[in-house]
C-alpha cells in the first residue's frame, strides 16, 4: 500500500507548486480483498502485508480558487519572486515553527485542515479570504503540510497587510510583497491544536493493562540483572557478559534461576512439574513498552536513524539504524529457530515520509513483540541492542554467539512428559486454520484503512463546509437589499440568519476536529489488529522453519552405526592379524555416531517442547488478550467519540431555535 509515488514531506516547495492544481486521477488500486490469501511456504510478511501487495491511490488534487487565472499568472512572477518564496518557506520566522509544532504535526509532518481553519479563523480576516488561502495552499484534502502551512501563514500576513478592499489574494502578489511583507497576526488557543483522545492504548502499542483507561505508563515493573526468583524451564544456560559460557546438563532447582543471555526475568513457562505457570496469566499488566521515534536527520545522504527507548531499562534512548534491527533479527533467528519471531518490515531506497512512518510502527510492534516474550526478553544480543550506545563499534570488536538453544538447555522428566503426545495433531489444527485467519485480519486491517482515509477526507469536508457556510454569512449583509450601508440601518432578518450560519460553521469546525480525534483512535486500533495479525504471521513463520530446521541424519546414522557393528563382528570372527586396531577405529567412530544420534535425539524433544511452548503459552495467550483488550479499548474510545459528537450537534439545535425565519 506504500507503493505509490509520494511528494516527500521535507522536500523544497516552490511558488510554481503551488500554482499547479493537480486534477483527480485515476490509480491502478486494485481491491486487496480479492487477494488476501497468503502463499504457503513464503517466509516474512508475504503477500498478505499491505508493504508490498496493496498500491496506495494516488493523491487527489483539492479544488482551489481563481486556479485558471493562477496558471496563467504563472509567467508573470519574476524567478526572484519564486526564490524569495521558496527562502521564506525553507527558513520561516520563528513564530511559522512556533504556530506550527502547536498545532500537533503528526508523524508524518502534516496538521489537520481542522486545526488550520481554527487558527487562521483568528486573524479576523473575512472567511472568504481564509477559505481561498487554504483552497490556495491545502493540496490535500484533509491536511497540510508543513511548507503548505507556511505558505499559508505568509497568504494570511500579506491579506492582514493589504487594504481591506482588496480582496484578490494570490501567490504572484505575495512572492512581489516578500521583502516587506510583515509576520501574521494571529491569537492561537488551546482549541486551535488537536488533543489526543483519552483512554488509548499508549503511543501505538499493540497492548496495556486495562485499568485506568488501558494506560500502560501505570505499570512499573523494572528488570535487573539477577533479580529474578521464579523458575524458567527455558532458561537454563548461564551466561557471562551477555554471551554463552560452557552449561550444566541439569536444570537448576526451583528459584535458582540462571541469567539468560546475561539478562534475566520472570518469564517462566513451566513448573518442574511440568505445569504451566500461573504467573504467566495476566502478562499484560507487566508488559515493557519500547517507543521507537524517527529522527529527523539523516545519517549521510540517506540513512535513517530511529530513536529507541524502553520504559524498564535504565540505560536511556539509543540510536538505531534499520540493518541493527536486521542483526537483532539473525542473531534472534539463529538462536531460537523454534519460537515465535516476527518479521521486518522492508527496506526501500528514497523512501518517501508515508513509508517511513508506516516502517517505523512495524518496527515498534517487532520490537515490543520481543521484548515481551517470556523467553527472548532476557536474550543478551537484545539487551545490548537496547542499552548500548556504541552499537557499531560494539558489533565490531564483539563476536556473538549464535549457537542454537537446543544445544545448551536441557529438559527435565517432568518438562519431557508435559509435551502432549497428539502434539502434531494440536499444531496441524491451527496451521490448517492459519490462511482463513491471516486472510481475515488482512481485510479487517485494509477495511479499517479505507474508513480512516475516508474519515480524513470527512474532517477536510467538514472544515470546508464550515469555511462556505461562513462565507454565506459573510456575504448575505453584503447582498440584502436593506442591508447596504446607504440605508443606515441593518436587516435584522438577515443578520440572524447570518449569526444562525455562523453557529452552523462553528459546529462544523467543531466535527471537524472530533473526527480528528478519531482518526488517532482509529490509527492505534490499526496497529492494535496489525499485531494481532503478526502474531498469526509470526506463527507460520516459524511452521515454515521447523520444516526446514527440523531434519537431522538420525537414520543415515543409524544405519551407519549398524553396518560398523556387522563390520566388527566379521573381523573378531576372522582374527586376521591387526584386527584390533582396525576395531577400536569402528568403535571409535560408532561411539561418536551414538553420540550424535543422542544429541539429535535430545533436539528432537526440546524442539518439540519448544513448539508446544509456544503454542499453548505465547500464542494462545497473546491472541486472547491482544484481541480482547483492543477492541474493548476501541469500543470505550468510540462510545467517547459519539458523544462529543452528539454534544455538539445538540448545542447547535438549542442555539438554532433563535434563528429566525421571516
Amino acid at each position: 500500500m506504500f507503493n505509490a509515488p509520494r511528494r516527500m514531506g521535507g522536500a523544497p516547495i516552490s511558488s510554481s507548486a503551488f500554482l499547479s492544481s493537480p486534477g483527480l486521477s485515476s490509480s491502478g488500486y486494485n481491491d486487496p480483498l480479492a487477494s488476501s490469501t497468503p502463499v504457503p511456504g513464503h517466509a516474512g510478511f508475504g503477500d498478505v502485508d499491505p508493504w508490498s501487495a496493496v498500491p496506495s491511490p494516488a493523491r487527489s488534487g483539492t479544488p482551489r480558487g481563481s486556479v485558471e487565472e493562477i496558471r496563467e499568472g504563472i509567467t508573470a512572477n519574476t524567478s526572484s519572486g519564486r526564490e524569495g518564496l521558496n527562502g521564506l518557506i525553507n527558513d520561516p520566522p520563528a513564530v511559522y515553527v512556533s504556530l506550527f509544532d502547536q498545532l500537533e504535526p503528526n508523524a508524518l509532518g502534516s496538521v489537520s485542515l481542522a486545526s488550520v481553519h481554527r487558527l487562521l479563523s483568528t486573524s479576523k480576516l473575512p472567511a472568504t479570504t481564509v477559505e481561498k488561502i487554504i483552497n490556495l495552499t491545502s493540496r490535500d484534502k484533509s491536511s497540510l503540510t508543513r511548507q503548505e502551512f507556511f505558505c499559508a501563514l505568509a497568504l494570511v500576513a500579506y491579506a492582514q497587510s493589504s487594504p481591506a478592499e482588496d480582496d484578490d489574494i494570490s501567490i504572484e502578489k505575495l512572492s512581489a510583497s516578500l521583502p516587506h511583507l510583515p509576520l501574521p497576526d494571529l491569537k492561537p488557543s488551546s482549541s486551535s491544536s488537536l488533543p489526543s483522545p483519552t483512554n488509548h492504548i499508549n503511543n501505538d502499542n499493540m497492548l496495556s493493562a486495562p485499568s485506568n483507561g488501558f494506560e500502560s505508563s501505570d505499570i512499573n515493573h523494572p528488570i535487573t540483572p539477577s533479580a529474578s526468583t521464579a523458575f524458567n524451564a527455558w532458561d537454563t544456560a548461564p551466561r557471562e557478559n551477555g554471551f554463552q559460557i560452557p552449561a550444566s546438563d541439569t536444570l537448576p532447582g526451583p528459584g535458582q534461576g540462571h541469567i539468560s543471555s546475561g539478562y534475566s526475568g520472570n518469564g517462566s513457562a513451566f513448573r518442574s512439574d511440568g505445569i504451566v505457570d500461573e504467573s504467566q496469566l495476566g502478562y499484560w499488566k507487566k508488559l515493557e513498552t519500547v517507543d521507537v521515534t524517527l529522527i529527523p536527520e539523516k545519517e549521510g545522504w540517506f540513512l535513517q536513524k530511529y530513536r529507541v527507548e524502553s520504559d524498564k531499562r535504565s540505560s536511556g534512548a539509543v540510536s538505531r539504524r534499520y540493518s541493527d534491527f536486521v542483526w537483532l533479527l539473525d542473531c534472534l533467528i539463529k538462536r531460537y529457530p523454534f519460537r515465535l519471531l516476527p518479521a521486518l518490515p522492508p527496506k526501500r531506497i528514497g523512501a518517501d515520509a508515508t513509508f517511513l512512518e508506516s516502517r517505523r510502527k512495524a518496527l515498534r510492534r517487532f520490537i515490543n513483540f520481543v521484548v515481551n516474550h517470556p523467553v527472548l526478553k532476557d536474550d543478551g544480543a537484545l539487551n545490548v541492542f537496547l542499552t548500548e550506545p556504541s552499537f557499531e563499534s560494539w558489533r565490531k570488536r564483539t563476536k556473538v554467539s549464535t549457537e542454537e538453544e537446543s544445544s545448551s538447555k536441557k529438559l527435565n522428566p517432568a518438562q519431557e512428559m508435559a509435551i502432549p503426545s497428539d502434539l502434531d495433531e494440536k499444531l496441524g489444527i491451527l496451521r490448517g486454520n492459519l490462511p482463513v485467519i491471516l486472510g481475515s485480519y488482512q481485510k479487517l486491517v485494509v477495511l479499517a484503512e479505507r474508513g480512516l482515509a475516508r474519515l480524513q477526507v470527512h474532517s477536510g469536508d467538514s472544515s470546508r463546509i464550515a469555511m462556505s457556510l461562513q462565507s454565506i454569512g459573510e456575504t448575505i449583509n453584503k447582498s440584502c437589499f436593506r442591508c447596504l450601508p446607504e440605508n443606515n440601518q441593518g436587516c435584522s432578518l438577515c443578520q440572524g440568519v447570518s449569526n444562525g450560519l455562523g453557529e452552523i460553521g462553528e459546529s462544523w469546525t467543531r466535527a471537524a476536529e472530533e473526527d480528528e480525534k478519531r482518526v488517532t483512535v482509529i490509527t492505534k486500533h490499526i496497529e492494535s489488529l496489525k499485531s494481532t495479525r503478526d502474531l498469526y504471521l509470526s506463527f507460520r513463520d516459524l511452521y515454515i522453519r521447523h520444516d526446514k530446521l527440523s531434519k537431522d541424519n538420525v537414520e543415515a546414522l543409524r544405519k551407519k552405526v549398524d553396518s560398523r557393528t556387522k563390520k566388527i563382528d566379521s573381523l573378531k570372527n576372522a582374527a586376521k592379524p591387526g584386527w584390533e586396531s582396525e576395531v577400536d577405529k569402528l568403535v571409535a567412530a560408532t561411539d561418536q555416531d551414538n553420540s550424535s544420534i543422542s544429541n539429535s535425539l535430545s533436539r528432537r524433544v526440546f524442539i518439540r517442547a519448544c513448539m508446544w511452548h509456544e503454542l499453548s503459552v505465547v500464542h494462545h495467550s497473546r491472541q486472547a488478550a491482544q484481541t480482547t483488550l483492543g477492541w474493548r479499548e476501541f469500543t470505550q474510545d468510540q462510545i467517547h467519540g459519539i458523544k462529543q459528537l452528539e454534544s455538539v450537534w445538540e448545542g447547535l439545535k438549542e442555539r438554532l431555535e433563535g434563528m429566525p425565519i421571516d
